[in-house]
């Protein structure tokens, strides 16, 4: 892939650039029914413009920067720009209250917050409870918090550490998710940038994606699934996005024919609207190889998605917190609770009842003999096993010979 050696999200960017050039990135759909498109070497100019911009509001490496939005092309300009520079991108649902947002802002210690015009006041009645947070940008707006403007006033020059400032490494985090494990407020899920290109790297792997693909986003760039698995597939892939303001059943399909998508991601609830609305000659139309989806999508409504489309929909990942395998990080340097590059298969072997390593005996049970693919160290520890296969009652039985998972694996298997 053209981003392999890249070790962290902003030179990942520049080799795609430098390789890909004026091939586009990005092609946007504007609420207004517009379209617009950026080119690789058009999006790592708006990133580093945007980093200087972050540089000047006072952001140094590991200040936290909120971005407020819908799916909208600025959010990209602000992570990658954040990726450049060093600041931690905290996304937020735009759906939130003002003290919803508000607790976020609070919590997370946000030093800056940009928002779109239509949620300036709910971003602004959330900053007064938020002290850290001292800057406030607007998309579309056209004063002098005006986003826009403030980033096209920087100087698009490569970006040099000795003049701009030193960047990220890879495990300096990038990100901070906030994801809902039950009642109660999100918790937080920390990436680092070697956690977002692994995971891009898997998925692109899994799907054989080339630059000719295209990732159809529908679901909140704000969610993991968005940014992990869409996003960072095509990044490090030297592929491309196609964005929509967000999912709608009856212009699914007609979104992924006229955007020329190859591959799109669908959680369960926009998959069940889909398959409840009327049939259109757009269901067929489209370009797509593959659509991926959680693990809990049930056989028969794969079976009708698959024939009702005719697409292939793969079952890749599992909730917020595993993607095949899982993600979890068994690296030296890793945080309580982060979602990490994915560790190397864990040495394991075939043996019988007594433990004994018999490598042509029938696979009865797996003898883990180092770190587990999940995030546990469970030396000399065996769990039964009936699947050769990545399934959920391998990581349930993980999960019971003492491998520590960060997923409800009762929600995941069912």
């Amino acid at each position: 892939m053209s981003t392999r050696t890249a070790d962290t999200v902003a030179a990942a960017l520049a080799q795609g650039a430098a390789r890909h050039g004026a091939r586009t990135f990005l092609v946007a759909e504007t609420p207004e029914g517009g379209r617009l498109s950026v080119s690789w070497a058009e999006m790592d100019a708006r990133a580093t413009r945007t980093a200087r911009l972050l540089r000047s509001l006072g952001l140094r490496i590991g200040d936290r920067l909120n971005v407020h939005t819908a799916n909208c092309p600025e959010f990209y300009d602000l992570w990658f720009g954040a990726a450049r520079m060093g600041a931690v991108l905290v996304p937020s649902d735009p759906l939130h209250t003002p003290d919803e947002l508000g607790y976020l802002l609070a919590r997370s210690r946000c030093h800056a917050t940009v928002t779109q015009a239509p949620l300036r006041d709910t971003t602004v009645r959330a900053c007064v409870q938020a002290p850290d947070c001292r800057h406030l940008l607007v998309i579309g707006g056209d004063g002098h918090d005006g986003f826009e403007a403030a980033r096209d006033a920087q100087s698009d020059a490569p970006w040099d550490p000795e003049r701009d400032g030193p960047g990220p490494g890879p495990h300096d985090l990038l990100g901070m998710l906030h994801a809902a494990s039950g009642p109660g407020p999100a918790e937080e899920v920390p990436l680092s940038h070697a956690a977002y290109l692994g995971a891009g790297r898997n998925i692109a792997g899994r799907l054989r994606m080339c630059p000719e693909d295209r990732q159809l986003i529908v679901l909140p760039l704000f969610r993991g699934n968005s940014q992990q698995y869409a996003s960072m597939s095509a990044l490090v892939s030297g592929g491309s996005i196609a964005l929509t303001p967000g999912f709608t059943a009856e212009r699914w399909a007609g979104q992924a024919t006229t955007l020329q998508a190859t591959l799109a991601g669908l959680l369960p609830a926009p998959l069940c609207m889909l398959l409840a609305r009327e049939e259109s000659a757009w269901d067929t139309a489209h370009g797509l190889r593959a659509v991926i989806a959680t693990q809990k999508v049930s056989e028969e409504r794969t079976t009708s998605f698959e024939k009702r489309f005719q697409v292939s929909l793969l079952q890749l990942y599992g909730m917020q917190e595993t993607v095949a395998p899982v993600l979890a990080s068994a690296q030296a340097r890793r945080r309580k609770r982060e979602r990490g590059a994915p560790a190397r298969r864990a040495p394991g072997g075939r043996s019988g009842p007594d433990g004994v390593r018999r490598p042509g005996a029938r696979l009865a049970r797996v003898h883990v003999v180092g770190r587990s693919a999940a995030t546990g160290e469970v030396p000399g520890r065996s769990c039964e096993f009936r699947s050769a296969g990545f399934r959920a009652d391998l990581l349930s039985s993980l999960r019971v010979a003492g491998c520590r998972r960060p997923v409800n694996e009762r929600a995941e298997a069912e």
